[in-house]
């Protein structure tokens, strides 16, 4: 290591000192020490990991923040194996200085394996780094390799802590450039990087389209025609050169690898590679105006409410048939034991009755452990990804201090491991028990026409006589199936609004997930006899038709992940 310091500059040596020699090389490999945070204290998901001293000349930015000097901050974003933790660790080691001729490489990243076949980490890392050389500031944030063996569940995941990331206090509320990662040989995208693409684009709004930008690895140097290709067919949204190409930059992945007297030129030639490249991507960023994450903020919530709304919506369905299945049953009932009931009020049947219960939540992953519930609605709310909030004020289906899905006051509702759920059970009543139990203990909440139950109670304590269409009983099922049938239609306004403000806001709105939505919701929109709604959801769905996102929606059916909730 004594030789290693002796034939290189100042600047390198004081790096030396706060890192950890991992191997002696050529090069030698360091690992920087980094002084590490988390943003969200209680799972960790969210890191910032800092190398340096804090410039200490602060200034208030255009986004309400008190910072540190500029900064430049990157988005890294690609599918696992792509070599995207080595392009990282590319961009550290130029803004360092470091040099080919100096035989050294520092990484800032912690990996347990270097095969980057399998991701290992499911956190999103803020890399902060400061050089006392550098004008500026660097920060990289390495959001986890998409389509690894864990699952749809995890990459959705990272959604919700990008969200986090940005609306933290002291989190990202700016991007330099939203850099996509991908391999050079890559002629085609696959169903796999389709989803990717899909899932990432689609969090940001449209505001980001222009620095967008392509990283292109394991390059040999030449034109990246196949990569190139595959992304101007699927209509990727990116930045664009005069040349009308997509802006890419070009890498060779090989600057760590053991480099031997042999092939000595091979290496500094990929070195000298990822050198110009950086230099071009930096000039690059100079040029560039930051974007605000204000409206990108805004998409990832209205994704969040969207996918609350559909949920719920599908849960009122399916309890609003349970419901009409109920009524049906008491009517034949009641029908078929008119006689015995004219006799003998008391006369007992059965019946299956449908209702709610709340049960603690058991068998999934953290992030669904607690949901926010409407104590007043009986309704779950917010039951997948509802983890980021601290209370049921914070959820993020709350608006002005209402829910967006049930419309209640936050103080109605509860956050915790448990849910409603839809159950079903066999009873055996009379018809006065019946009576009690759908009017007298819901008298509050139920409309029904008063002079109508009167005359019918009168009939009954008189002749006993139960009539289809005149029962109280009947009138407060109908009425409750006809207060189903508002919120089912207030749900599906919700849904159609939502979609419609993502079409405007979204950078990709026609990703696979929304895709799913409308396929769910054009049946209920047209059920509910709103025939120009449906043909905005169709326009929508008919531009989102293509081979790109029925490979993605494949992909999704796949692995079964809309169809699990």
């Amino acid at each position: 290591m004594a030789q290693i310091l002796c034939n290189t500059t100042s600047p390198l040596n004081d790096f030396f000192k706060k890192s950890m020699l991992v191997s002696p090389g050529p090069p030698a490999l360091y690992r920087l020490n980094t002084k590490r945070t988390n943003l969200d204290t209680d799972r960790g998901k969210i890191r910032k990991w800092t190398f340096g001293q804090t410039i200490r000349k602060w200034t208030m930015s255009r986004y309400g923040q008190w910072t540190c000097g500029e900064n430049k901050t990157i988005l890294m974003v690609g599918e696992t194996g792509t070599g995207k933790t080595t392009v990282i660790n590319t961009m550290v080691n130029y803004f360092l200085g470091v040099k080919f001729e100096d035989k050294v490489w520092f990484e800032i990243t912690e990996e347990g394996k270097r095969d980057q076949t399998e991701s290992q980490t499911s956190e999103i890392t803020a890399y902060e780094i400061f050089v006392k050389q550098r004008p500026f500031s660097l920060t990289i944030i390495d959001t986890p390799g998409y389509g690894d063996t864990r699952g749809i569940e995890k990459d959705t995941e990272i959604a919700q802590n990008l969200y986090k990331l940005f609306v933290h206090d002291t989190g990202v509320k700016s991007l330099d450039a939203v850099c996509l990662v991908l391999k050079s040989s890559q002629n085609r995208i696959s169903e796999v990087q389709h989803y990717i693409f899909e899932a990432v684009l689609s969090l940001f709004g449209k505001d980001i389209e222009d620095i967008v930008v392509l990283f292109i690895t394991h390059s040999d140097g030449g034109p990246p025609t196949n990569a190139l290709e595959a992304v101007e067919k699927e209509k990727i949204p990116c930045r664009y050169d005069t040349d009308n190409e997509p802006v890419h930059f070009i890498f060779n992945n090989r600057q760590s690898e053991k480099c031997t007297t042999k092939y000595e030129c091979v290496f500094k030639s990929a070195w000298e590679m990822g050198e110009r490249s950086m230099d071009e991507f930096f000039e690059f960023l100079k040029t560039q105006q930051k974007k605000s994450l204000t409206l990108t903020i805004s998409v990832l919530k209205e994704r969040m409410q969207l996918e609350a709304c559909v949920q719920s919506l599908k849960e009122r369905i399916k309890f609003m048939e349970a419901k009409q299945r109920e009524l049906t049953q008491v009517q034949e009932a009641l029908e078929q034991n008119k006689k015995e009931i004219e006799k003998d009020g008391k006369f007992p049947f059965t019946i299956k009755v449908t209702y709610k219960e709340k049960v603690n939540i058991t068998d999934v992953s953290w992030k669904n452990r607690k949901i926010t519930s409407c104590n007043e609605c009986e309704e779950n709310c917010h039951e997948f990804g509802c983890w980021f909030a601290s209370g049921a004020q914070w959820c993020e289906i709350m608006k002005n201090k209402h829910c967006t899905v049930c419309q209640c006051h936050y103080s109605k509702h509860t956050k915790e491991g448990k849910k409603y759920v839809i159950k079903e059970k066999v009873e055996t009543v009379t018809f006065e028990e019946l009576k009690n139990k759908y009017l007298a203990s819901n008298q509050e909440r139920t409309s029904y026409d008063e002079n109508a139950f009167k005359s019918v109670e009168t009939v009954h304590e008189i002749k006993l006589k139960v009539k289809k269409n005149k029962t109280n009983l009947e009138t407060r099922l109908k009425s409750l199936l006809d207060d189903n049938e508002r919120q089912k239609g207030r749900l599906v306004k919700d849904a159609y609004v939502a979609i419609l403000k993502l079409t405007e806001i979204a950078l990709k709105p026609d990703s696979a997930f929304t895709v799913q939505y409308l396929d769910f919701l054009i049946p209920r929109v047209e059920d509910a006899g709103e025939r120009e709604w449906a043909q905005k959801l169709k326009s929508i769905q008919k531009d989102a038709a293509k081979e790109s996102i029925k490979a993605t929606v494949g992909y999704l059916r796949g692995n079964d992940y809309f169809f699990r909730k």
